[in-house]
C-alpha cells in the first residue's frame, strides 16, 4: 500500500528554529543598518513581518534541504528548471515584464527594511519591479525546484510529488501578489519614502509561500 514518505535526513525542530532565530537576528542587523544609512521609514509591524517571514521561510529551507548527489548533466538541467522556475514566478507577479516604453531608466525607492530599496527599472526590452524579500524568496524557490528535479534523476519519479505539490502552492502564492502589485501601482503608486499597504492579498501570499517552502524542503515521495 503506498503512501507519503518524507526526508528522514531533515533536521529536528530544534535544529529549523536556530536556523530561523539566526536568520531573523542577521535580517534585523542589516534593516538597522539600512535604516541608519537611508532616509527610508519603518511600516506597520504586519508590513514587516511579511518580509521578514518570507526571508526566514527562504534561509531555513535553503539551509535544511536535503541535496542528493547529482552528475554535471543533471545539474546543469536541473538549474535551467530552478531557473525558469523563477523566471516564471518573476513574470506572473509582474515583477518581470514586457518594456512599457513610457519612463525608460532606473528607479530606486527606500521603502521599509526588505520591502526596499526597491528596484523599478524599464528598458528596450525588459521592465523589472523587484521588492528585495520577494526576489530572495523566489531565487530560494527557484533553488529548491532544482533539487526537486535532481530527486527524480537520483530516486525516481516518485519523488516528483512534493515538487508537483508546491508548484500548485506556488501558483496560489504568486496569484494574490499579481493583485497586490496592481492596487500598489495603481493611483497615487509607490513614491520615495511610502510604505506599500500589506492587505490580505500579501498576507494569503505569504501563507501559500511558506507551504510551499515547506513542501519543497521536505519533498514528499510516493512509496
Amino acid at each position: 500500500m503506498s503512501g507519503f514518505a518524507v526526508r528522514s535526513s531533515l533536521e529536528s525542530p530544534s535544529e529549523l528554529a536556530r536556523t530561523a532565530v539566526l536568520a531573523l537576528g542577521a535580517q534585523s542587523a542589516l534593516a538597522l543598518v539600512y535604516l541608519v544609512v537611508t532616509d527610508a521609514g519603518l511600516a506597520a509591524p504586519r508590513t514587516l513581518a511579511i518580509s521578514f517571514i518570507w526571508v526566514t521561510a527562504a534561509v531555513v529551507g535553503v539551509h535544511h534541504a536535503d541535496r542528493p548527489d547529482s552528475g554535471r548533466a543533471v545539474l546543469a538541467l536541473a538549474g535551467l528548471v530552478g531557473v525558469g522556475y523563477g523566471l516564471v514566478l518573476g513574470w506572473l507577479t509582474g515583477s518581470i515584464g514586457a518594456s512599457s516604453g513610457a519612463a525608460m531608466g532606473l528607479d530606486v525607492v527606500l521603502l521599509p527594511p526588505w520591502w526596499g530599496p526597491m528596484v523599478r527599472y524599464d528598458g528596450t526590452v525588459l521592465s523589472l519591479f523587484v521588492f528585495p524579500y520577494q526576489a530572495f524568496g523566489y531565487a530560494a524557490l527557484a533553488y529548491l525546484v532544482s533539487l526537486a528535479v535532481r530527486d527524480v534523476a537520483a530516486y525516481g519519479t516518485s519523488a516528483g510529488v512534493g515538487g508537483l505539490i508546491a508548484l500548485g502552492s506556488c501558483a496560489s502564492c504568486a496569484l494574490p501578489v499579481v493583485a497586490a502589485v496592481a492596487s500598489a501601482l495603481g493611483g497615487a503608486g509607490l513614491g520615495l519614502g511610502t510604505a506599500p499597504a500589506a492587505g490580505d492579498t500579501y498576507l494569503l501570499a505569504t501563507g501559500a509561500y511558506v507551504i510551499s517552502v515547506g513542501v519543497l524542503t521536505v519533498r514528499p515521495t510516493l512509496g
